[in-house]
């Protein structure tokens, strides 16, 4: 049997943001699978902040280091929440920059591997986000996550890629700050995430 690499790209969902207690979903994924007969390597590639112009940017950098040609290649994306942003009423990526990057990203990945997931965007409480606690000018809304998160998805099904639908899975409650998932919230998404990821493996 092969070894399974598992390389997990995103913003500060994926880095694990707000979670002191296990540090988010993929470090969960990463505790529960070294309990697995296989040998997984699991590598958490979120830097807080990052948009899809970021990751477009380093994203064959940091695969190629990390690819072992001979081992099952999972490669997950979570990315996208902070094109989504508003800064001052201005959006900072529109809907075609968001489209072009997430196809660039499509095309690079499947030099490596034909296993791709893109986990979709989470709803936001746009009590808490609109504007953001951290900087009074970034406003996150529902309708341009959503409207975002629907263009990924019909990017994915037009490319042949997984996508997975996150939108209402974590309740308003478990959103500590109104955008990041708190320790109940990355544990849904962890199980979530795991069910989709396991065809793969």
């Amino acid at each position: 049997m092969k070894d399974i690499n598992i390389m997990v790209f995103g913003d500060s969902i994926v880095y694990g943001e707000s979670d002191r207690k296990k540090g988010g979903w993929v470090n969960r994924l990463r505790l529960d699978l070294e309990n697995d007969d296989n040998y997984y390597q699991v590598f958490n590639l979120g830097i807080p902040g990052d948009t899809t112009d970021g990751l477009v940017n380093r994203f064959e950098n940091e695969c190629k280091v990390r690819y072992q040609k001979e081992d099952n290649n999972i490669i997950i994306f979570g990315i996208g929440i902070n094109d989504t942003i508003s800064i001052r009423d201005k959006e900072t990526t529109t809907i075609e920059t968001f489209t072009s990057n997430i196809i660039k990203l499509i095309n690079y990945t499947k030099e490596y591997s034909n296993n791709i997931l893109f986990i979709g965007l989470t709803h936001v409480v746009e009590d808490k986000t609109v504007p953001v606690s951290w900087n009074k000018d970034i406003y996150y809304t529902n309708n341009r996550i959503l409207r975002y998160d629907e263009k990924l998805k019909e990017i994915c099904l037009n490319n042949n890629v997984d996508y997975l639908n996150t939108y209402k899975l974590v309740l308003e409650e478990e959103l500590s700050d109104g955008l990041h998932p708190n320790e109940q919230g990355y544990e849904k998404l962890y199980h979530k995430i795991k069910e989709k990821i396991i065809k793969y493996i």
